[in-house]
């Protein structure tokens, strides 16, 4: 009983400053013993946490491993080929393709304000050469375009 009130004593000499330093000093005490044992507990884990191989994941594996493979797993005819490579897989591509072709005409002929054409059935579509289109460029001086950039500048300045 005399250990109690030796304590009970001891608390009653420190100032409150002290007690509260005393018990921030015993939580940060507990609380790094807490966070050292969650570590300890979290590397032990890793080892054992190895799961099976699910089917999703053999079949990653599997493909990782046949990607350096060059054969395809399908055997085209030369038709199914054929339409492979004329296949147009964008609308980018479909305007590139159909705009580099036009009909061959053999004839045309004018009646009553209607143009009539006589199609060449043999050739029947020819590919147009296109050129690029020339591109007018125009530079200005780095001066110009710092007073153009300043002139900028000082509109946004009096408009906010």
């Amino acid at each position: 009983m005399k250990l109690f009130s030796d304590i009970g004593e001891f608390l009653r000499t420190l100032n409150f400053v002290d007690i509260v330093f005393f018990f921030a000093v015993v939580i940060l005490m507990v609380l790094i013993v807490t966070l050292i044992y969650f570590i300890k507990i979290n590397n032990d884990e890793e080892p054992k946490d190895v799961k099976e191989e699910t089917a999703e994941m053999k079949i990653v594996r599997e493909i990782q491993e046949n990607s350096g493979k060059v054969e395809p797993n399908v055997k085209f005819t030369d038709y199914e080929r054929d339409q492979e490579d004329k296949a147009i897989i964008s609308y980018d591509e479909l305007l590139n393709k159909g705009a580099n072709y036009s009909l061959n005409y053999e004839t045309e002929e004018l009646k009553d304000d209607v143009s009539i054409k006589k199609v060449n059935l043999d050739d029947l579509l020819k590919k147009q050469e296109t050129e690029m289109p020339k591109v007018d460029v125009r530079v200005i001086s780095f001066a110009k375009e710092e007073a153009f950039l300043q002139a900028l500048k000082q509109l946004q300045k009096e408009l906010g």
